[in-house]
Protein backbone atom coordinates (compact mmCIF):
# COMPACT_ATOMS: atom_id res chain seq x y z
CA UNK A 1 0.00 0.00 0.00
CA UNK A 2 1.25 3.49 -1.07
CA UNK A 3 2.64 6.04 1.32
CA UNK A 4 -0.53 8.72 0.29
CA UNK A 5 -3.09 5.58 0.60
CA UNK A 6 -1.86 4.25 3.92
CA UNK A 7 -2.07 7.81 5.46
CA UNK A 8 -5.79 8.09 4.29
CA UNK A 9 -6.52 4.51 6.15
CA UNK A 10 -4.55 5.26 8.91
CA UNK A 11 -6.30 9.20 9.48
CA UNK A 12 -9.32 6.89 9.56
CA UNK A 13 -8.74 4.50 11.94
CA UNK A 14 -7.04 7.62 14.19
CA UNK A 15 -10.70 8.96 13.83
CA UNK A 16 -12.27 6.01 15.01
CA UNK A 17 -11.67 6.29 19.07
CA UNK A 18 -13.03 2.73 19.17
CA UNK A 19 -9.67 2.47 17.72
CA UNK A 20 -7.15 2.10 21.24
CA UNK A 21 -4.31 0.54 19.79
CA UNK A 22 -3.16 0.95 16.68
CA UNK A 23 -0.16 0.01 14.75
CA UNK A 24 1.71 1.52 12.12
CA UNK A 25 4.45 -0.98 10.03
CA UNK A 26 6.53 -1.68 7.62
CA UNK A 27 10.54 -2.18 6.38
CA UNK A 28 12.63 -0.55 8.15
CA UNK A 29 13.60 3.22 6.80
CA UNK A 30 10.50 3.71 4.12
CA UNK A 31 8.95 6.09 6.29
CA UNK A 32 6.56 5.16 9.15
CA UNK A 33 7.71 8.28 11.41
CA UNK A 34 7.73 10.30 8.65
CA UNK A 35 3.74 9.70 8.15
CA UNK A 36 3.09 9.98 11.25
CA UNK A 37 4.56 13.58 11.43
CA UNK A 38 2.48 14.55 8.61
CA UNK A 39 -0.81 13.06 9.75
CA UNK A 40 0.11 14.79 13.70
CA UNK A 41 0.62 18.23 11.74
CA UNK A 42 -2.16 18.39 9.49
CA UNK A 43 -4.66 17.16 12.13
CA UNK A 44 -7.18 19.09 13.23
CA UNK A 45 -7.71 16.79 16.33
CA UNK A 46 -5.61 18.45 19.03
CA UNK A 47 -4.89 14.56 21.41
CA UNK A 48 -3.08 14.03 17.91
CA UNK A 49 -1.28 17.43 17.51
CA UNK A 50 -0.15 17.03 21.25
CA UNK A 51 0.66 13.31 21.34
CA UNK A 52 3.56 11.85 23.27
CA UNK A 53 6.34 10.32 21.16
CA UNK A 54 8.72 8.17 22.88
CA UNK A 55 11.55 5.96 20.97
CA UNK A 56 12.23 2.64 22.22
CA UNK A 57 15.84 2.67 21.00
CA UNK A 58 18.27 1.03 23.62
CA UNK A 59 15.79 1.43 26.35
CA UNK A 60 16.05 -1.43 29.62
CA UNK A 61 13.36 -0.95 31.62
CA UNK A 62 9.26 0.39 31.67
CA UNK A 63 10.87 3.02 34.32
CA UNK A 64 12.84 4.12 31.36
CA UNK A 65 9.97 4.65 29.07
CA UNK A 66 7.73 6.56 31.44
CA UNK A 67 10.67 8.95 32.05
CA UNK A 68 11.10 9.48 28.82
CA UNK A 69 6.86 10.33 28.71
CA UNK A 70 7.36 12.83 31.63
CA UNK A 71 9.92 14.14 28.75
CA UNK A 72 8.27 14.23 25.60
CA UNK A 73 4.89 16.15 27.82
CA UNK A 74 7.17 18.86 28.73
CA UNK A 75 5.45 21.39 26.37
CA UNK A 76 7.32 23.40 23.34
CA UNK A 77 6.30 26.46 22.25
CA UNK A 78 2.70 26.61 20.56
CA UNK A 79 1.18 23.61 22.01
CA UNK A 80 -2.17 23.79 23.85
CA UNK A 81 -2.08 25.26 27.50
CA UNK A 82 -5.15 22.77 28.41
CA UNK A 83 -2.80 19.99 27.70
CA UNK A 84 0.35 21.81 29.69
CA UNK A 85 -2.43 22.01 32.57
CA UNK A 86 -3.71 18.69 32.79
CA UNK A 87 0.59 17.87 32.86
CA UNK A 88 1.47 20.13 35.57
CA UNK A 89 -1.75 18.70 37.66
CA UNK A 90 -0.47 15.22 37.56
CA UNK A 91 3.34 16.60 38.35
CA UNK A 92 2.24 18.38 41.41
CA UNK A 93 -0.61 15.82 42.74
CA UNK A 94 2.35 12.86 42.34
CA UNK A 95 4.57 15.65 44.54
CA UNK A 96 2.47 16.22 46.84
CA UNK A 97 1.46 12.10 47.40
CA UNK A 98 5.10 11.10 47.69
CA UNK A 99 6.18 13.91 49.55
CA UNK A 100 3.24 12.84 52.07
CA UNK A 101 4.39 9.86 52.25
CA UNK A 102 8.02 10.11 53.03
CA UNK A 103 10.43 12.97 52.28
CA UNK A 104 13.06 10.99 50.43
CA UNK A 105 10.55 10.52 47.30
CA UNK A 106 11.39 14.00 46.28
CA UNK A 107 13.79 13.00 43.42
CA UNK A 108 12.76 14.08 40.56
CA UNK A 109 12.71 10.97 38.70
CA UNK A 110 10.73 9.30 41.46
CA UNK A 111 8.00 12.03 40.99
CA UNK A 112 8.04 11.71 37.49
CA UNK A 113 7.41 7.98 37.47
CA UNK A 114 4.46 8.15 39.70
CA UNK A 115 2.95 11.12 37.21
CA UNK A 116 2.86 9.75 34.51
CA UNK A 117 -0.61 8.17 34.64
CA UNK A 118 -2.27 11.18 35.50
CA UNK A 119 0.29 12.76 32.53
CA UNK A 120 -1.12 9.92 30.10
CA UNK A 121 -5.17 10.12 31.29
CA UNK A 122 -6.70 10.42 27.70
CA UNK A 123 -3.29 11.09 25.80
CA UNK A 124 -2.44 9.63 23.38
CA UNK A 125 1.19 7.93 23.15
CA UNK A 126 3.31 6.83 20.07
CA UNK A 127 5.73 4.18 20.75
CA UNK A 128 8.54 4.41 18.12
CA UNK A 129 11.19 1.61 17.41
CA UNK A 130 9.78 -0.89 19.56
CA UNK A 131 11.59 -3.87 17.71
CA UNK A 132 15.33 -1.77 18.55
CA UNK A 133 14.34 -1.91 22.25
CA UNK A 134 16.89 -3.88 24.57
CA UNK A 135 16.79 -7.24 25.03
CA UNK A 136 16.11 -6.65 28.77
CA UNK A 137 13.07 -5.34 28.50
CA UNK A 138 10.30 -7.86 27.36
CA UNK A 139 7.40 -7.45 25.07
CA UNK A 140 5.34 -8.73 27.80
CA UNK A 141 5.75 -6.04 30.11
CA UNK A 142 5.45 -3.59 26.92
CA UNK A 143 2.00 -5.30 26.33
CA UNK A 144 1.25 -4.86 30.37
CA UNK A 145 2.24 -1.08 29.93
CA UNK A 146 -0.47 -0.54 26.76
CA UNK A 147 -2.96 -2.68 28.76
CA UNK A 148 -2.86 -0.94 31.60
CA UNK A 149 -2.98 2.83 30.28
CA UNK A 150 -5.82 1.57 27.88
CA UNK A 151 -8.19 0.05 29.83
CA UNK A 152 -7.28 2.12 33.49
CA UNK A 153 -6.46 5.91 31.96
CA UNK A 154 -8.21 5.82 28.70
CA UNK A 155 -4.97 6.44 26.51
CA UNK A 156 -4.61 5.24 23.29
CA UNK A 157 -1.45 4.00 21.60
CA UNK A 158 0.26 4.07 17.85
CA UNK A 159 2.98 1.66 17.66
CA UNK A 160 5.72 2.03 15.04
CA UNK A 161 7.45 -0.97 14.53
CA UNK A 162 9.59 -2.53 11.38
CA UNK A 163 8.38 -5.61 10.19
CA UNK A 164 11.19 -7.18 8.71
CA UNK A 165 13.79 -6.59 12.40
CA UNK A 166 10.95 -8.03 15.08
CA UNK A 167 13.67 -10.43 16.87
CA UNK A 168 10.63 -12.59 18.93
CA UNK A 169 8.19 -13.40 16.21
CA UNK A 170 5.89 -15.50 18.68
CA UNK A 171 5.64 -12.49 21.29
CA UNK A 172 5.01 -9.90 18.39
CA UNK A 173 2.14 -12.39 16.85
CA UNK A 174 0.57 -12.71 20.65
CA UNK A 175 1.16 -8.81 20.81
CA UNK A 176 -0.75 -8.20 17.80
CA UNK A 177 -3.28 -11.17 18.72
CA UNK A 178 -4.01 -9.70 22.28
CA UNK A 179 -3.51 -5.92 22.09
CA UNK A 180 -3.51 -4.15 19.02
CA UNK A 181 -7.28 -3.10 17.72
CA UNK A 182 -5.82 -2.33 13.92
CA UNK A 183 -2.46 -2.72 11.86
CA UNK A 184 -1.88 -1.52 8.81
CA UNK A 185 1.30 -1.96 6.62
CA UNK A 186 3.31 0.77 4.98
CA UNK A 187 4.52 -0.54 1.71
CA UNK A 188 6.19 2.95 0.21
CA UNK A 189 7.10 3.24 -3.18
CA UNK A 190 10.73 3.69 -4.62
CA UNK A 191 9.60 7.27 -6.18
CA UNK A 192 7.36 8.03 -2.96
CA UNK A 193 10.92 7.40 -0.61
CA UNK A 194 12.95 9.63 -3.20
CA UNK A 195 10.85 12.06 -2.97
CA UNK A 196 11.20 12.15 0.91
CA UNK A 197 15.00 11.37 0.86
CA UNK A 198 15.35 14.30 -1.85
CA UNK A 199 13.81 16.86 0.77
CA UNK A 200 16.56 15.87 3.30
CA UNK A 201 19.22 16.00 1.14
CA UNK A 202 18.74 17.82 -2.45
CA UNK A 203 20.46 17.34 -5.02
CA UNK A 204 21.52 18.78 -8.54
CA UNK A 205 21.72 15.29 -10.19
CA UNK A 206 18.49 14.38 -8.67
CA UNK A 207 15.85 13.61 -11.67
CA UNK A 208 18.69 11.18 -12.65
CA UNK A 209 19.56 9.27 -9.66
CA UNK A 210 15.23 9.52 -8.91
CA UNK A 211 15.02 7.15 -12.06
CA UNK A 212 18.06 4.81 -10.58
CA UNK A 213 16.60 4.31 -7.32
CA UNK A 214 13.69 3.50 -9.30
CA UNK A 215 14.96 1.01 -11.35
CA UNK A 216 16.62 -0.78 -8.38
CA UNK A 217 13.77 -0.65 -6.49
CA UNK A 218 14.90 0.97 -3.09
CA UNK A 219 12.74 2.12 -0.90
CA UNK A 220 14.71 3.04 2.41
CA UNK A 221 14.53 6.82 2.81
CA UNK A 222 17.59 6.88 4.70
CA UNK A 223 19.48 4.88 2.28
CA UNK A 224 18.39 6.86 -0.23
CA UNK A 225 19.55 9.96 1.11
CA UNK A 226 23.13 8.42 1.52
CA UNK A 227 23.26 7.53 -1.48
CA UNK A 228 22.08 10.99 -2.85
CA UNK A 229 24.87 12.91 -0.98
CA UNK A 230 27.68 10.19 -2.24
CA UNK A 231 26.21 11.16 -5.70
CA UNK A 232 26.98 14.64 -4.80
CA UNK A 233 30.02 14.04 -3.00
CA UNK A 234 32.15 12.14 -5.67
CA UNK A 235 30.46 14.37 -8.29
CA UNK A 236 30.49 17.58 -7.34
CA UNK A 237 30.61 19.91 -10.91
CA UNK A 238 27.44 21.53 -12.31
CA UNK A 239 29.02 21.08 -16.09
CA UNK A 240 28.50 17.91 -16.49
CA UNK A 241 26.64 16.96 -19.87
CA UNK A 242 23.11 14.65 -19.47
CA UNK A 243 25.59 12.20 -21.61
CA UNK A 244 28.45 11.66 -19.23
CA UNK A 245 25.70 11.73 -16.27
CA UNK A 246 23.83 9.07 -18.04
CA UNK A 247 27.23 7.37 -18.09
CA UNK A 248 27.99 7.51 -14.31
CA UNK A 249 25.34 7.98 -11.91
CA UNK A 250 23.15 4.52 -12.33
CA UNK A 251 26.24 2.99 -11.84
CA UNK A 252 27.23 5.54 -8.61
CA UNK A 253 23.66 4.92 -7.05
CA UNK A 254 23.38 0.93 -7.51
CA UNK A 255 27.37 0.50 -6.11
CA UNK A 256 26.19 2.86 -3.05
CA UNK A 257 23.02 0.99 -2.49
CA UNK A 258 25.09 -2.35 -2.43
CA UNK A 259 26.96 -0.97 -0.23
CA UNK A 260 24.45 0.61 2.11
CA UNK A 261 22.65 -2.76 1.93
CA UNK A 262 20.23 -1.39 0.53
CA UNK A 263 18.54 -4.03 -2.42
CA UNK A 264 18.01 -7.30 -1.18
CA UNK A 265 19.85 -10.39 -2.57
CA UNK A 266 22.28 -7.30 -4.22
CA UNK A 267 25.26 -8.67 -6.28
CA UNK A 268 28.77 -8.08 -4.61
CA UNK A 269 31.23 -5.26 -6.13
CA UNK A 270 33.42 -7.73 -7.84
CA UNK A 271 30.40 -8.90 -10.41
CA UNK A 272 29.29 -5.47 -10.92
CA UNK A 273 32.72 -4.09 -11.81
CA UNK A 274 33.87 -7.41 -14.19
CA UNK A 275 29.92 -6.25 -16.14
CA UNK A 276 31.04 -6.32 -19.96
CA UNK A 277 34.33 -7.34 -19.75
CA UNK A 278 35.64 -10.92 -20.32
CA UNK A 279 35.80 -12.76 -16.89
CA UNK A 280 31.52 -12.03 -16.82
CA UNK A 281 31.06 -14.46 -19.86
CA UNK A 282 31.57 -17.73 -17.88
CA UNK A 283 27.73 -18.45 -18.05
CA UNK A 284 26.99 -17.09 -21.92
CA UNK A 285 26.43 -19.99 -23.86
CA UNK A 286 24.42 -21.92 -20.93
CA UNK A 287 20.88 -22.41 -21.41
CA UNK A 288 18.68 -21.09 -17.78
CA UNK A 289 18.33 -24.28 -16.96
CA UNK A 290 21.91 -25.30 -16.63
CA UNK A 291 22.47 -22.29 -14.45
CA UNK A 292 23.00 -23.28 -10.85
CA UNK A 293 21.99 -21.03 -8.65
CA UNK A 294 24.83 -18.69 -8.30
CA UNK A 295 24.44 -18.56 -12.01
CA UNK A 296 20.80 -17.71 -12.35
CA UNK A 297 21.53 -14.88 -9.85
CA UNK A 298 24.30 -13.57 -11.88
CA UNK A 299 22.07 -13.35 -15.31
CA UNK A 300 18.98 -11.67 -13.06
CA UNK A 301 21.62 -9.05 -12.31
CA UNK A 302 22.90 -8.97 -15.97
CA UNK A 303 18.92 -8.14 -16.92
CA UNK A 304 18.31 -5.75 -13.90
CA UNK A 305 22.12 -3.99 -14.97
CA UNK A 306 21.31 -3.60 -18.75
CA UNK A 307 17.78 -1.80 -17.62
CA UNK A 308 20.27 0.54 -15.39
CA UNK A 309 22.04 1.16 -18.79
CA UNK A 310 25.11 -0.30 -17.15
CA UNK A 311 26.96 -2.11 -19.77
CA UNK A 312 30.63 -2.14 -18.82
CA UNK A 313 32.45 -0.87 -15.24
CA UNK A 314 35.93 1.11 -16.04
CA UNK A 315 38.62 3.36 -13.58
CA UNK A 316 35.11 5.27 -12.43
CA UNK A 317 33.71 2.39 -10.97
CA UNK A 318 37.07 1.70 -8.92
CA UNK A 319 36.77 4.97 -7.45
CA UNK A 320 33.35 5.32 -6.91
CA UNK A 321 34.34 1.53 -4.51
CA UNK A 322 37.36 3.21 -2.91
CA UNK A 323 34.96 6.00 -2.18
CA UNK A 324 32.24 3.97 -0.24
CA UNK A 325 34.89 1.15 1.56
CA UNK A 326 37.20 4.25 2.84
CA UNK A 327 35.62 7.67 3.33
CA UNK A 328 38.17 8.81 0.76
CA UNK A 329 38.71 9.48 -2.84
CA UNK A 330 41.25 11.97 -4.95
CA UNK A 331 39.27 14.65 -6.51
CA UNK A 332 42.07 14.29 -9.49
CA UNK A 333 41.06 11.02 -10.59
CA UNK A 334 37.65 11.50 -10.53
CA UNK A 335 38.30 14.98 -12.78
CA UNK A 336 40.48 13.33 -15.20
CA UNK A 337 37.90 9.99 -15.75
CA UNK A 338 34.70 12.80 -15.96
CA UNK A 339 37.20 15.14 -18.41
CA UNK A 340 37.82 11.90 -20.73
CA UNK A 341 33.61 11.12 -20.56
CA UNK A 342 32.97 14.56 -21.88
CA UNK A 343 35.83 14.54 -24.46
CA UNK A 344 34.24 11.42 -25.79
CA UNK A 345 30.52 12.79 -25.77
CA UNK A 346 29.25 12.04 -29.22
CA UNK A 347 30.90 8.10 -28.04
CA UNK A 348 28.37 7.95 -25.26
CA UNK A 349 25.49 9.71 -27.63
CA UNK A 350 26.07 6.98 -29.91
CA UNK A 351 25.52 4.46 -27.09
CA UNK A 352 22.80 5.77 -25.85
CA UNK A 353 20.98 5.92 -29.31
CA UNK A 354 21.65 2.58 -29.65
CA UNK A 355 20.50 1.40 -26.28
CA UNK A 356 17.50 3.25 -27.26
CA UNK A 357 17.13 1.79 -30.39
CA UNK A 358 17.51 -1.66 -28.91
CA UNK A 359 15.00 -0.69 -26.30
CA UNK A 360 12.09 0.50 -28.78
CA UNK A 361 12.79 -2.85 -30.91
CA UNK A 362 12.35 -5.05 -28.03
CA UNK A 363 9.84 -3.33 -25.85
CA UNK A 364 8.00 -1.06 -28.05
CA UNK A 365 5.90 -3.08 -30.41
CA UNK A 366 3.41 -0.44 -31.32
CA UNK A 367 6.32 1.42 -33.40
CA UNK A 368 6.19 0.78 -36.85
CA UNK A 369 9.06 -1.19 -38.35
CA UNK A 370 9.01 1.47 -41.20
CA UNK A 371 10.24 4.22 -38.01
CA UNK A 372 12.83 1.75 -36.72
CA UNK A 373 14.63 1.14 -39.66
CA UNK A 374 14.95 5.03 -40.07
CA UNK A 375 16.13 5.14 -36.35
CA UNK A 376 18.76 2.47 -37.11
CA UNK A 377 19.49 4.75 -40.76
CA UNK A 378 20.39 7.26 -38.17
CA UNK A 379 22.91 5.60 -36.63
CA UNK A 380 24.85 4.45 -39.46
CA UNK A 381 27.17 7.40 -39.40
CA UNK A 382 27.62 6.97 -35.83
CA UNK A 383 28.32 2.85 -36.15
CA UNK A 384 32.12 3.88 -35.89
CA UNK A 385 32.06 5.16 -32.12
CA UNK A 386 30.19 1.18 -30.55
CA UNK A 387 31.89 -1.65 -30.15
CA UNK A 388 31.84 -4.84 -32.08
CA UNK A 389 29.57 -6.53 -29.48
CA UNK A 390 26.99 -3.66 -29.43
CA UNK A 391 27.53 -3.03 -33.57
CA UNK A 392 26.82 -6.52 -34.32
CA UNK A 393 23.89 -6.97 -31.59
CA UNK A 394 22.39 -4.14 -33.48
CA UNK A 395 23.01 -5.91 -37.27
CA UNK A 396 20.94 -8.61 -35.42
CA UNK A 397 17.90 -6.58 -34.21
CA UNK A 398 18.01 -4.36 -37.09
CA UNK A 399 17.78 -7.42 -39.70
CA UNK A 400 14.85 -8.79 -38.51
CA UNK A 401 13.07 -5.62 -39.34
CA UNK A 402 11.16 -5.31 -42.92
CA UNK A 403 13.47 -3.52 -45.01
CA UNK A 404 16.12 -3.40 -42.10
CA UNK A 405 19.41 -5.61 -43.80
CA UNK A 406 20.51 -2.83 -46.28
CA UNK A 407 20.48 -0.27 -43.22
CA UNK A 408 21.98 -3.45 -40.71
CA UNK A 409 24.63 -4.16 -43.35
CA UNK A 410 25.19 -0.91 -44.11
CA UNK A 411 26.09 0.20 -40.45
CA UNK A 412 28.34 -3.10 -40.48
CA UNK A 413 30.57 -1.67 -43.23
CA UNK A 414 30.84 1.70 -42.22
CA UNK A 415 32.22 0.30 -39.12
CA UNK A 416 34.91 -2.10 -40.69
CA UNK A 417 35.69 0.93 -42.93
CA UNK A 418 36.43 2.94 -40.06
CA UNK A 419 37.96 0.19 -37.84
CA UNK A 420 40.76 -0.02 -41.28
CA UNK A 421 41.50 3.64 -41.00
CA UNK A 422 43.05 2.85 -37.13
CA UNK A 423 46.72 1.72 -36.30
CA UNK A 424 46.61 -1.30 -34.42
CA UNK A 425 49.71 -2.82 -33.79
CA UNK A 426 50.77 -5.61 -31.28
CA UNK A 427 47.34 -6.10 -30.20
CA UNK A 428 46.00 -9.56 -29.68
CA UNK A 429 41.81 -10.08 -30.21
CA UNK A 430 41.13 -13.00 -28.77
CA UNK A 431 39.07 -11.79 -25.97
CA UNK A 432 37.07 -10.94 -28.89
CA UNK A 433 35.57 -14.46 -29.38
CA UNK A 434 33.87 -15.15 -26.15
CA UNK A 435 30.61 -12.90 -27.60
CA UNK A 436 28.71 -12.79 -31.14
CA UNK A 437 30.59 -10.62 -33.48
CA UNK A 438 29.51 -10.04 -37.26
CA UNK A 439 31.79 -12.16 -39.86
CA UNK A 440 33.32 -9.35 -41.51
CA UNK A 441 34.37 -7.34 -38.40
CA UNK A 442 35.81 -11.21 -37.00
CA UNK A 443 37.58 -11.35 -40.52
CA UNK A 444 39.38 -7.53 -39.89
CA UNK A 445 40.25 -8.43 -36.83
CA UNK A 446 41.83 -11.38 -38.06
CA UNK A 447 43.76 -9.94 -40.99
CA UNK A 448 44.94 -6.67 -38.23
CA UNK A 449 46.18 -9.50 -35.87
CA UNK A 450 48.12 -11.00 -38.60
CA UNK A 451 49.55 -8.19 -39.68
CA UNK A 452 49.96 -6.83 -36.19
CA UNK A 453 51.72 -10.36 -35.41
CA UNK A 454 54.02 -10.26 -38.68
CA UNK A 455 55.19 -6.65 -37.48
CA UNK A 456 56.25 -8.07 -34.29
CA UNK A 457 58.12 -10.93 -35.75
CA UNK A 458 60.22 -10.08 -38.37
CA UNK A 459 63.13 -9.73 -36.30
CA UNK A 460 62.16 -12.88 -34.59
CA UNK A 461 61.95 -14.83 -37.73
CA UNK A 462 65.31 -13.54 -38.48
CA UNK A 463 67.03 -14.60 -34.86
CA UNK A 464 65.94 -17.54 -35.58
CA UNK A 465 67.44 -18.25 -38.64
CA UNK A 466 70.70 -16.64 -37.92
CA UNK A 467 70.50 -18.62 -34.12
CA UNK A 468 69.51 -22.11 -35.51
CA UNK A 469 71.20 -21.83 -39.27
CA UNK A 470 67.81 -22.80 -40.43
CA UNK A 471 64.38 -22.09 -40.48
CA UNK A 472 60.91 -23.42 -40.61
CA UNK A 473 57.31 -22.79 -41.75
CA UNK A 474 56.43 -20.08 -39.48
CA UNK A 475 59.31 -18.41 -40.49
CA UNK A 476 58.82 -18.49 -44.12
CA UNK A 477 55.23 -17.49 -43.45
CA UNK A 478 56.25 -14.13 -41.39
CA UNK A 479 59.17 -12.97 -43.71
CA UNK A 480 56.72 -13.77 -47.10
CA UNK A 481 53.57 -11.68 -45.30
CA UNK A 482 56.21 -8.53 -44.36
CA UNK A 483 55.63 -5.47 -46.23
CA UNK A 484 57.87 -3.00 -47.28
CA UNK A 485 56.33 -0.86 -43.89
CA UNK A 486 57.09 -3.54 -42.18
CA UNK A 487 60.69 -3.81 -42.25
CA UNK A 488 60.79 0.29 -42.08
CA UNK A 489 59.26 0.09 -38.88
CA UNK A 490 61.38 -2.78 -37.53
CA UNK A 491 64.83 -0.93 -38.79
CA UNK A 492 63.87 1.82 -37.12
CA UNK A 493 62.62 0.58 -34.44
CA UNK A 494 65.26 -2.33 -33.16
CA UNK A 495 67.94 -1.76 -30.19
CA UNK A 496 71.39 -1.23 -31.30
CA UNK A 497 72.72 -4.82 -30.95
CA UNK A 498 69.70 -6.22 -32.61
CA UNK A 499 69.92 -3.67 -35.42
CA UNK A 500 73.11 -5.40 -35.83
CA UNK A 501 71.88 -8.71 -36.14
CA UNK A 502 69.03 -7.84 -38.66
CA UNK A 503 71.21 -5.30 -40.96
CA UNK A 504 74.33 -8.37 -41.45
CA UNK A 505 71.71 -11.33 -41.68
CA UNK A 506 69.26 -9.11 -44.14
CA UNK A 507 72.44 -8.08 -46.21
CA UNK A 508 74.20 -11.33 -46.45
CA UNK A 509 70.87 -12.71 -47.51
CA UNK A 510 70.66 -10.23 -50.23
CA UNK A 511 74.37 -11.16 -51.58
CA UNK A 512 73.29 -14.51 -51.47
CA UNK A 513 70.13 -13.96 -52.69
CA UNK A 514 69.66 -16.95 -55.14
CA UNK A 515 69.43 -19.51 -52.03
CA UNK A 516 67.16 -17.34 -50.30
CA UNK A 517 64.54 -15.97 -52.90
CA UNK A 518 62.64 -19.11 -53.59
CA UNK A 519 62.10 -19.34 -49.53
CA UNK A 520 61.09 -16.16 -48.33
CA UNK A 521 59.69 -14.78 -51.55
CA UNK A 522 59.68 -10.98 -52.00
CA UNK A 523 61.46 -10.04 -47.92
CA UNK A 524 64.94 -9.22 -49.89
CA UNK A 525 63.53 -7.18 -52.37
CA UNK A 526 61.04 -5.38 -49.24
CA UNK A 527 64.10 -5.21 -47.71
CA UNK A 528 66.15 -3.19 -49.63
CA UNK A 529 63.34 -1.05 -50.84
CA UNK A 530 62.89 -0.20 -46.87
CA UNK A 531 66.26 0.50 -46.70
CA UNK A 532 66.56 2.74 -49.45
CA UNK A 533 63.23 4.48 -47.98
CA UNK A 534 65.06 5.27 -44.95
CA UNK A 535 68.47 6.33 -46.42
CA UNK A 536 66.60 9.18 -48.54
CA UNK A 537 64.49 9.98 -45.46
CA UNK A 538 65.84 13.73 -43.75
CA UNK A 539 63.56 13.02 -40.06
CA UNK A 540 66.08 9.53 -40.28
CA UNK A 541 69.27 11.38 -41.49
CA UNK A 542 71.69 9.35 -39.12
CA UNK A 543 69.93 6.25 -39.47
CA UNK A 544 69.94 6.39 -43.29
CA UNK A 545 73.80 7.17 -42.88
CA UNK A 546 74.16 3.73 -41.40
CA UNK A 547 72.54 2.14 -43.77
CA UNK A 548 74.51 3.37 -46.49
CA UNK A 549 77.57 2.73 -44.76
CA UNK A 550 76.81 -1.13 -44.46
CA UNK A 551 75.78 -1.05 -47.87
CA UNK A 552 78.84 0.39 -49.73
CA UNK A 553 81.07 -1.72 -47.39
CA UNK A 554 78.88 -4.76 -49.07
CA UNK A 555 79.30 -2.95 -52.63
CA UNK A 556 75.24 -2.37 -52.78
CA UNK A 557 75.27 0.95 -52.51
CA UNK A 558 74.43 2.07 -55.59
CA UNK A 559 70.68 -0.30 -54.71
CA UNK A 560 69.91 2.44 -52.71
CA UNK A 561 69.20 4.76 -55.06
CA UNK A 562 68.19 2.15 -57.75
CA UNK A 563 64.64 3.13 -58.75
CA UNK A 564 63.25 -0.23 -59.43
CA UNK A 565 63.25 -3.50 -56.99
CA UNK A 566 65.69 -5.34 -59.48
CA UNK A 567 68.13 -7.02 -57.53
CA UNK A 568 71.59 -8.14 -59.74
CA UNK A 569 72.75 -11.73 -59.28
CA UNK A 570 75.91 -11.74 -57.28
CA UNK A 571 78.04 -14.70 -57.72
Amino acid sequence: MTMQITKTHFEQLLADHENKVVALSGKWGTGKSHLWREVKANSSDEKIKNALYVSLFGLTSMDQIKFKIVQSSIPKAGESSTIWETTKRGWGAASKVLESLHKGFSALNEIALIAVPAILKNRIIVLDDIERKHKNLGVDEIMGFIDEFTQQHGARIILILNNDQLADRELWNTLREKVIDHEILLETSPSEAFEIASGIAPSPYADRIKKSVETCGITNIRIISKIIKAVDKILGRSDLSDDVLHRVIPSTVLLSAVHYKGIEDAPDFDFILKIGNPDDYSDWEKKNEELDDAGKHRAKWRIKLRELGINSCDEYEQIVVEFLRSGLFDVADVTKVIDKYMSEADYMRTIQLARQLQDHIIWHHTIDESELVLEAASLVERAHSLDAYNVTQLHESISKLTDGVPVADAMIDAWVTAFKTKKYDNIDFDNFYHRPIHPKIKAEFELTRATSQAKATIFEACSHIVMNSGWGDKQVKILEAASVKDFEDTIKTLEVEDLRLFMSKFIEMRLQSQAYESHFGLAIKHFIEACRNISNDSNFKRLGELITILFEDARLGSELSRPDNSIEKND
